[in-house]
């Protein structure tokens, strides 16, 4: 097994240092019918989330506890569940908190180049959260303290039912995580509609919204959450989060493209995807993104209230926050250091400059150009069926 010893150390191969840095991106008003919610704990889980950090390495060095810090994990995950417990949200916080490292580190601009280094940790993360006594990760890898002590916590307080789904979802972002890095290293310009479909596998957001799962005492039934109404809305809210965050991440994507000229080739951003379209300049692409983002926004508010008032309790929580990670994920992005500071090292490199959040979407309807999410519309009703709950 290869064996990581210094995350967040720079990575200098072929790094130029004295490109322009000034990159600003002036974001389009964005819809936004949900207010932003927080829960009220969030300088616990903070100091909380921080102390796991520091107990388990990861903020030893120059510069590492700033940008651990300016993750703001704990303001991400208090956004999503601002009604959640607090034991068991704290778990999600820590969880956000290491995969923000690994996801540099292990995923993206700072992973190793072979495939088999990121796929071989990847498969012992999984089968650690499984069964945390499985004796896969190695001692000095600086991921074994962490994910090891996450799953037994999670044996401890999570269901078996929570658990499962929570393991499953790992397997669909690691999976969305080795196309990327696939994609990155053959330079690939991908279709928007094989684009957008990958970026919902591997922005994380499936894990994401199993921690939700896990940050409740209930289980959702099978039945509901497996329903095709409930699975569309749980795509929609990930796939808003995943455009969102390409409309911050574009600047710091640009920023790498700039320093790493060696690596450089198609920026893998939606953004830069639409940029790439003959005569479209980057504000006529995050209008257009933008534009996409609240259709889908559109669709999920619409179908979420025709599911909502016959669902379970369980089910309502879990519809809560979705709606809330969507207003919450915004939030969050504004105020992330690693939007503005890429590597830790530069702090406002770029700058994200938004626009008063709309009341009202620019577009509404199936997006006709990308297939793959057109059954949000097509393959559900015009009044969308809530999921049967089973008698007792």
């Amino acid at each position: 097994m290869a064996e990581y010893t210094a995350p967040f150390e720079p990575d200098s191969r072929d790094v130029i240092e004295d490109v322009p840095e000034d990159i600003v991106m002036r974001l389009p008003a964005m819809y936004f019918p949900m207010p932003w919610r927080r829960h009220a704990e969030v300088e616990l889980l903070e100091e909380q989330g921080l102390a796991f950090m520091e107990r388990h390495g990861f903020c030893q060095g120059p510069g590492r506890r700033e940008r651990v810090a300016g993750t703001k994990s704990a303001l991400f995950f208090a956004g999503n569940c601002p009604d959640a417990g607090t034991e068991r949200l704290q778990m999600a916080v820590d969880w956000t908190y290491t995969m923000f490292v690994f996801d540099d580190f292990a995923c993206d601009e700072e992973a190793p180049e072979d495939a088999f280094s990121f796929l071989d940790l990847a498969v012992r993360v999984v089968r650690t959260l499984e069964s945390p006594a499985a004796g896969l990760l190695a001692p000095k890898n600086p991921f074994t303290g962490p994910v090891v002590e996450l799953a037994e916590r999670l044996h401890d307080l999570a269901s078996p039912t929570q658990r499962r789904r929570l393991v499953d979802a790992h397997l669909s972002w690691y999976l969305g995580v080795a196309w990327e890095r696939a994609a990155r290293r053959q330079q690939l310009m991908p279709r928007l509609n094989d684009y957008l479909y990958t970026r919902l596998l591997y922005v994380a957001g499936f894990p994401t919204l199993a921690w939700f799962q896990v940050s409740e005492v209930d289980d959702i039934p099978d039945q509901e959450i497996n329903a095709p109404v409930v699975h569309a809305l749980t795509e929609m809210a990930c796939m808003v989060a995943a455009v969102d965050d390409d409309l911050f991440s574009y600047g710091k994507e640009l920023w790498y493209a700039a320093r790493r000229p060696a690596h450089t080739g198609p920026v893998l951003n939606l953004v830069g995807l639409y940029q790439a379209r003959p005569g479209c300049t980057r504000e006529d692409a995050q209008r257009q993104a933008v534009a996409l983002r609240d259709r889908i926004l559109a669709r999920f508010i619409e179908v979420r209230d025709q599911v909502e008032p016959t669902a379970s309790e369980p089910l309502r929580r879990y519809l809560s926050n979705l709606t809330c990670l969507i207003r919450g994920n915004y939030e969050w992005g504004v105020r992330a250091g690693r939007y503005t500071d890429p590597d830790g090292r530069h702090p406002d490199a770029v700058r994200v400059a938004t626009s008063p959040v709309a009341d009202v979407p620019s577009a509404t309807g199936a997006p006709p150009d990308v297939p793959c999410v057109g059954w949000w519309w097509h393959a559900l009703p015009a009044k969308a069926s809530p999921p049967k709950k089973r008698a007792h």
